[in-house]
């Protein structure tokens, strides 16, 4: 064979080489092509009960209960693992309440986005209580969750996601109730005690950060060291939180579901924000700080640093009984220990050339148990020379949705002076089971119109 004939036969051969190339690309093309999207549909059996009547139905359980009758639910997901802050869990809520459940998966998110309609067959699943609160489980496997292959069978999204379909209920943190367990929720005006310092989960574990609203109610939100935002600085200043409000042995807690749940916080520090309109100039305004003081750390009123109001404000308790602490839902607060005659005197206060004075506290009584009961006149007070005596206000635990309640006495028209005293005054055989005395404020107007809870003192 000569030189051109070789040169043709090659050419030939790479030309068939190129064209097999072209072809099989082509094919590998086809088969990675992307299929048509189609919307899901649900065509099981119709929903046959709430989550508000589930959740009475299996409200006195105590162990895990397979659920043994063909029960269906539809509800839209509020919240999945979409930033890691939750694990293992999927929120959902309908029209009635909220409830979650337990997934053994991760990544749930891909599949049930917030706002994914979805169908629940109850059949062959547990319900479960945890920290007092039911969820949907599974039972005998790992901490009750369901697992994978068993939750898909049982659940089932219908049409696409839709987030614009979740609609957050706006909550007071002084007016929170067994409803509200696992909902989705909006709160407006709260501060983080460590804003602007602390990380949201800056070490190796879940903790807890505060939140106090503009009546020094307190929050826990809750933030896992997996999120994606853990090692971020809390925000700073006043804003709005969104979130499922969660409740564990009747602590309430709120867990934010990506940082997309943090909105408006504006900067400012502590007591420079502006006056609320409805307050009128605060003069006083006493919340004993931003600090945590649990058993073991609880200084008396002597030793204790964290006043909001400094000199020449004095703060005096000569029996030495009562203390500086912080609870579960309670921030710190000067409590008033049963059974013992405290007196708490607060001078200095500078009044000078002020008139149309209203002095407001808050008092939680320590009750805990159901039947248990007490009453908020068991503390007087004294201003200026002048006693006020607070109205027979009998409060009884009639649920669990009754403990760590606040309540806010209000005294309008106090008598003036140019500087300001006031005692409040616990004898103990009025008191029972202890007070905690709070967010201690006097404004040269009304101090606002209060809530449920508020208690107008008159002479």
């Amino acid at each position: 064979m000569n030189k051109k004939n070789i040169q043709s036969v090659y050419t030939s051969i790479l030309s068939l080489i190129c064209i097999g190339l072209i072809l099989f690309t082509s094919a590998c093309k086809r088969d990675y092509e992307a299929p048509l999207l189609v919307e899901p549909i649900y065509n099981g059996p119709n929903a046959n009960i709430t989550i508000a009547a589930l959740k009475e139905k299996y409200s006195n359980i105590t162990d895990p209960k397979v659920i043994d009758e063909d029960l269906i639910i539809k509800a839209l997901v509020t919240g999945n693992d979409v930033s890691g802050n939750i694990y293992k869990q999927l929120y959902i809520q309908d029209e009635t309440g909220a409830i979650n459940m337990g997934v053994d998966q991760n990544s749930i998110y891909t599949t049930f986005r917030a706002g994914q309609e979805v169908y629940v067959n109850l059949k062959g699943l547990s319900m479960v209580k945890y920290g007092g609160e039911l969820q949907i489980g599974f039972t005998g496997t790992n901490a009750n969750r369901i697992a994978w292959e068993i939750f898909q069978e049982h659940t089932k999204v219908s049409g696409w996601p839709n987030a614009a379909n979740l609609s957050p209920l706006e909550v007071d943190l002084s007016k929170l109730d067994a409803s509200m367990v696992n909902k989705l929720v909006i709160i407006k005006n709260v501060r983080f005690n460590n804003g602007g310092i602390n990380a949201y989960a800056g070490g190796t574990a879940t903790v807890s950060e505060v939140v106090k609203d503009a009546n020094g109610k307190t929050l826990d939100v809750r933030n896992s060291n997996f999120s994606t935002f853990a090692k971020e600085i809390l925000p700073k200043g006043k804003g709005t939180l969104v979130g499922i409000l969660g409740r564990y042995n009747g602590g309430w807690q709120l867990f934010l579901r990506d940082k997309t749940d943090v909105i408006d916080f504006d900067g400012t520090d502590a007591g420079t924000t502006p006056t609320d309109p409805e307050a009128g100039e605060v003069i006083f305004n006493e919340t004993f700080g931003d600090g945590t003081y649990p058993s073991g750390n609880r200084p008396k009123i002597a030793d204790f640093t964290g006043f909001d109001m400094k000199s020449p404000v004095t703060y005096t308790e000569e029996s030495g009984s009562a203390d500086i602490r912080t609870a579960t839902g309670i921030s710190a607060s000067v409590w008033f220990p049963a059974n013992k005659d405290v007196t708490l005197k607060i001078a200095g206060i500078q009044t000078v050339n002020k008139a149309d004075l209203t002095l407001s506290y808050q008092l939680v009584p320590n009750i805990y148990n159901v039947g248990e009961t007490t009453n908020l006149n068991a503390m007087k007070v004294k201003i200026n020379g002048t006693n006020y005596t607070i109205p027979s206000t009998q409060v009884t635990i009639n649920s669990t949705d009754d403990r760590n309640k606040y309540y806010t006495i209000t005294i309008p028209n106090i008598a003036a002076a140019a500087t300001s005293t006031i005692e409040f005054i616990m004898t103990g055989a009025d008191n029972a089971f202890g007070f905690r005395l709070d967010n201690i404020k006097i404004a040269s107007a009304t101090a606002g119109s209060g809530s449920d809870n508020t208690i107008i003192v008159t002479k």
